[in-house]
């Protein structure tokens, strides 16, 4: 995706996940996508120290990943996650495997700070004190993100969709 096209999906995410509505699956999806183009950017970002760093989109991005993570977190946590947890044929261990992806959250959130901290010194300018430790930072955050996703959506995708379609079946009373 363009870096125009894709920090325009990161805006309009934050817009959306601010009050998310609609399906859920198809906000989970949308948040995938927009979560995954914020990792292709980061990873721009770090094949691009110490020389060739878009400025615009260090700035735009420190500015915005934070708020973002934190709104799609709490959609997650308070509209997905219960649902998983009341699905029928839930796995018994569905509460430990929720409880660490709340835990990555928090982790992530913390991680997101020190990177949007970093980002913002590369949208000033400033250059970064180890361009390496910099682009280790990033490669962290986006890799450990990437797998969180894959995560998600070959788990928790997988068992809300077989949720709705038996409650779309009659198979679920309520």
């Amino acid at each position: 995706m363009q870096q125009p096209a894709a920090l325009e999906l990161i805006d309009e995410s934050a817009r959306f996940f601010s009050a998310p509505d609609g399906d859920p699956l198809e906000a989970l999806e949308k948040a995938h996508l927009t979560q995954l183009t914020l990792c292709d950017m980061l990873e721009q970002i770090a094949d691009s120290i110490p020389g060739q760093i878009d400025r615009q989109t260090c700035a735009r991005l420190a500015e915005r990943l934070l708020p973002l993570l934190r709104d799609i977190h709490s959609f997650e946590e308070e509209i997905l996650y219960p649902q998983a947890l009341e699905s029928p044929g839930t796995a018994p261990d569905i509460e430990t495997t929720i409880m660490r992806l709340r835990f990555e959250h928090c982790e992530d959130e913390c991680f997101a700070e020190e990177l949007a901290d970093a980002l913002h010194e590369l949208g000033t300018g400033k250059a970064p004190g180890n361009p390496e430790a910099t682009g280790y930072m990033l490669r962290g955050f986006f890799e450990a993100m990437r797998r969180h996703i894959a995560f998600e959506h070959e788990h928790l995708v997988r068992l809300l969709r077989a949720s709705a379609t038996e409650g779309q079946h009659g198979l679920v009373t309520g």
